[in-house]
């Protein structure tokens, strides 16, 4: 496929994605200001790091690639995903700090799609609506 077909595939797998774990995981119903929290910030804050700026000097640090969908994939990618994931599964509290593997796997995973999206079309737009839309879902459902 060329053009944009397979960015709307790819866009339609993290949806599904989000949708199964909104399913799998279910939560107490939230509030409207928490899902419009969720369907605003974390894109717009996480986003442009991760897939903006950590990528972009990952990617630049790390300059072997191996091309995979249409996409030249490198370390910097790998790394800048799993960054992803250890920021949201460390945590810190009373007990000390924590790690929670499945939070990595169902953040640093998922991230890859966006990571992918980010690279192909050259721009954050797109991840940043889908992160948005996974935090929210998983809220509404």
């Amino acid at each position: 496929m060329s053009g944009f077909a397979p960015v709307l595939v790819v866009a339609g797998l993290y949806v599904a994605v989000f949708l199964a774990l909104a399913l799998a995981f279910p939560n107490e119903p939230a509030s409207a200001e928490t899902v419009a929290f969720q369907l605003t910030m974390p894109g717009l804050e996480e986003e442009p790091f991760y897939r903006g700026v950590l990528l972009l000097a990952l990617m630049r640090a790390f300059t072997g690639r191996k091309r995979i969908r249409g996409v030249d994939w490198g370390w910097g990618a790998i790394l800048s995903c799993g960054l992803f994931g250890l920021a949201h599964a460390f945590g810190y509290g009373k007990a000390g700090f924590s790690f929670d593997p499945l939070i990595f796997a169902l953040t640093a995973g998922p991230s890859l799609i966006a990571a992918w999206l980010a690279l192909r079309t050259r721009s954050v737009l797109i991840p940043v609506a889908l992160h948005n839309f996974g935090n929210a879902i998983m809220l509404l459902v």
